[in-house]
């Protein structure tokens, strides 16, 4: 727990709490009653700090991770009873999201290291995030199953076994990394990594000589030798690291050591940035009380991008539909009353609208739906996915039903933005309904009863005209006013 003086933008106290959440859903996929006592307690102490210092606004999260327990519901509630505290999923999307944001605000000189090939790499207990950047920009983030209290709890009958238990653990961590291959972006050439959110930082805090937050590659190979020479009841009394993180180092260790090997970075660059620092920086961010020169916004558009490139869509025609649902967006803002976050909802569903397309022409808004549904949105919750893949099914000829039930699932408020946006796509993807690019520029304006749209274009766009008015009805329909194509 990190309570911040939002006026100045300072960490006023730094309060943390171990309680072995992780085990317990590895070992048993359920949270023991013992440990939801443990967390209770260590929770409360929190919120009695924060009446201390009179705290008015707190966020409470949940890593992605604890939800995998089956009785991850019923913890949430038994935290509500005994604390007060109103904990929040984040997806995993969302956490990683969040790491990276710390990282860049607390690794110095993040935007020059990332001009050149660089992967963070997200060690938490149950997975991992592997997120690279090139040429200053955001490129690709996947993550892997694989962890090292996941990888110790899989393995540990074997542990015994002195004579292969190395060998054993090295392939079964290449076998879940294998498959990165089929979708790591090619012709990168690695510089730096960066490692986030592993004990692994115990290295630093146990091994490392200087306050430097690097180590090169031999030095690396040097302290790998060393971890696995000695016994994890050794390693943690002879350094003072607490037994479990010193039980995950060797794991933690060699997913380093294999993803080294894999992108040939020499240089590692070790970040105690955590999901708290993360929390706080988006807030600031959020509320223009920081500025980070790289845009993270820009890596959720991309992160969009990529899934509709892997999906074989259309670029010039995702191009063309995207810019025509922004600029109705923003030129029809007192007709919907919609945020900046709305806004970027629509971008991403007008991104991702065709990747059905792939699996079948026919009806593809729906294929876009599920493809939507089963893909990982850097920066994007799950609720906040539910509602572009819902604009996504709506965009094309089906209309929003009470019979619906993906649409019927969605809360009150998110059907509405559904109506609005997927009203909205349907108008921007009709001017662009021959493929054609026959429209070169339009203009919006609001009349009493219609919304005038005014294309250039040098074609014919009796196709357009058509599929136009087709789709005219559904948005007459959400928001009260006929649209209306001319030039």
């Amino acid at each position: 727990m990190k309570i911040a003086d939002m006026t100045n933008i300072s960490v006023v106290e730094d309060v943390s709490a171990d309680v072995t959440i992780g085990a317990d859903i590895y070992n048993h996929r359920m949270i023991a009653f013992r440990t939801v006592d443990q967390a209770c307690q260590a929770l409360a102490g929190f919120v009695q700090i924060m009446k201390d210092y009179g705290v008015k606004e707190y966020r409470a999260v949940a890593a992605s991770s604890v939800q995998e327990a089956m009785n991850a519901e019923y913890v949430k509630e038994q935290i509500r009873i005994k604390t007060g505290l109103n904990l929040e999923w984040l997806a995993n999307a969302e956490e990683r999201y969040l790491h990276n944001q710390a990282v860049s605000y607390k690794t110095k000189g993040f935007g020059k290291l990332i001009e050149e090939g660089t992967m963070l790499i997200d060690i938490g207990s149950g997975s991992m995030q592997l997120t690279v950047y090139d040429g200053g920009h955001f490129v690709f983030s996947r993550n892997i199953k694989l962890g090292p209290l996941r990888i110790r709890e899989m393995l540990g009958d074997l542990e015994n076994h002195k004579g292969n238990y190395v060998d054993i653990m090295e392939d079964y961590i290449m076998s879940k990394i294998d498959g990165y291959h089929q979708f790591a972006p090619k012709n990168i050439r690695y510089e730096h990594c960066v490692l986030v959110g592993t004990d692994l930082l115990a290295f630093k805090h146990a091994f490392m000589k200087s306050s430097s937050d690097t180590i090169n590659r031999d030095r690396f190979d040097e302290l790998y030798g060393h971890i696995l020479d000695i016994p994890v009841q050794v390693l943690a009394r002879q350094y003072g690291v607490p037994y479990d993180s010193a039980s995950q180092l060797l794991p933690s260790a060699m997913i380093l050591k294999i993803m080294l090997e894999m992108t040939g970075a020499k240089r590692i660059l070790l970040s105690e940035a955590d999901l708290a620092d993360g929390l706080l920086i988006h807030d600031e961010l959020d509320h223009h009380k920081r500025r980070i020169d790289h845009s993270f916004i820009e890596d959720i558009i991309i992160s969009a991008r990529n899934i509709a490139e892997r999906y074989n869509c259309d670029p010039r025609h995702i191009s063309i539909v995207e810019n025509y649902s922004l600029h109705l967006f923003d030129r029809l803002r007192p007709l919907h009353g919609l945020d900046k976050r709305s806004r970027l909802l629509l971008q991403l569903a007008a991104i991702l609208q065709d990747s059905g397309s792939y699996i079948d022409m026919n009806a593809h808004y729906i294929h876009s739906y599920y493809i939507i549904q089963s893909s990982e949105i850097m920066g994007i919750s799950d609720s906040e996915r539910d509602i572009i893949a819902n604009i996504a099914r709506y965009h094309s000829a089906e209309t929003p039903t009470s019979d619906s039930a993906a649409f019927e699932s969605l809360p009150q408020a998110s059907r509405l933005i559904v109506a609005k946006l997927s009203a909205i796509l349907r108008i921007a993807d009709a001017l662009d309904d021959s493929r054609q690019h026959k429209i070169k520029k339009i203009t919006v304006s609001l009349r009493h009863d219609q919304v005038v749209i005014t294309a250039k274009a040098d074609d014919d766009l009796s196709l357009e005209r058509l599929t136009f008015e087709e789709k005219a009805a559904y948005f007459e329909e959400v928001f009260g006013l006929k649209p209306i194509l001319r030039g």
